[in-house]
């Protein structure tokens, strides 16, 4: 898809503009509803408008363009290669037009989030994270605590956080992502001790739990080689091969390998938010929802 100066609009059109993209936001956003959706009732639900306006409108838009962004058939809906290319486009234009919202609206909150976030879960995207919220809601101020899941429930407990991010080691947290528990060894060479080594994380962590249900239903022997304190220490024992872990999917760095034959069936774990009560803090509401979307977004890894 090439990129028109102006020149080159008015003699392709016969219409002078000074702009190269005549669209609103709205238009922009029931494209993107569409692909994530996968259909037009969805997206017309999603962005609470009608099928058939949804329809025409990006009709009526493609037609503007003289582009088709998706391939329809009585059954289905499909992006056009163009299509993925405009979606990509419209997915940053729409992050910086709530970006330039939030700017001069959002509420400026002198009392700081004070986030709690198990080391453990998604590593590599963690600051990403906060970095996209924090242009969200530029005006609040967050203080960001790691530790083990189950510390930072105490911490909450005793009102010193407002917000854990952790595993399945609570109580009535709100599901936020799914992904299944695997067994890990070193990537370059094979596991074949008998009595299986164990490089876990220390108690109190719902893996260590995990590993050790599976093994006992599996009636495996096993001894602990190491118990580590953080998810970095454990990857890096495993890689050294000093024994095998069991980590969540999206924990998988390049220097572990997944083992599957032979080892005992692992449950799915999950990373869930937990608080004392959402009306402690304006924004432990919209920081639970964003990384409900975020997290699907990313896949976690």
């Amino acid at each position: 898809m090439s990129i028109l100066n102006k020149s080159e609009v008015e003699m392709n059109t016969g219409k002078s503009s000074t702009f190269l993209l005549d669209a609103d936001l709205i238009t922009l956003r029931a494209i993107v509803a569409v692909v994530d959706e996968g259909s037009f009732s969805g997206a017309a639900k999603v962005i609470g408008r009608s099928q058939s306006a949804v329809s025409l409108q990006i009709a009526k838009f493609e037609e503007k363009l003289d582009v088709r962004l998706f391939e329809r058939t009585s059954r289905s809906v499909a992006q056009t290669p163009a299509g993925e290319v405009f979606t990509a486009y419209a997915r940053r234009i729409l992050e910086l037009a709530d970006e330039a919202l939030a700017a001069v609206s959002s509420p400026s909150i002198k009392k700081p989030l004070r986030i709690g976030f198990a080391e453990y879960l998604v590593p590599h995207h963690l600051y990403k994270l906060l970095s996209r919220f924090k242009r969200r809601y530029p005006n609040a101020a967050v203080e960001l605590k790691l530790g083990v899941g189950g510390a930072l429930l105490g911490e909450m407990k005793d009102k010193q956080l407002d917000v854990v991010v952790a595993g399945p080691e609570g109580a009535e947290g709100l599901i936020l992502f799914e992904e299944p528990l695997v067994w890990v060894g070193p990537q370059d060479r094979p596991y074949e001790e008998k009595e299986l080594a164990l490089i876990l994380m220390q108690p109190p962590c719902s893996y260590r739990k995990a590993a050790f249900d599976a093994l006992a239903k599996a009636e495996c022997s096993w001894n602990i080689a190491l118990s580590a304190n953080s998810i970095q220490a454990t990857q890096s024992a495993v890689a050294a091969g000093l024994g095998i872990s069991v980590v969540p999917q999206s924990a998988v760095s390049k220097d572990l390998k997944i083992l599957s034959e032979g080892f005992p069936e692992l449950p799915t774990t999950s990373i869930q938010a937990y608080s004392n009560n959402v009306d402690s803090h304006p924004l432990i509401e919209p920081f639970v929802g964003f990384l409900k979307e975020e997290l699907v977004g990313i896949g976690v890894n």
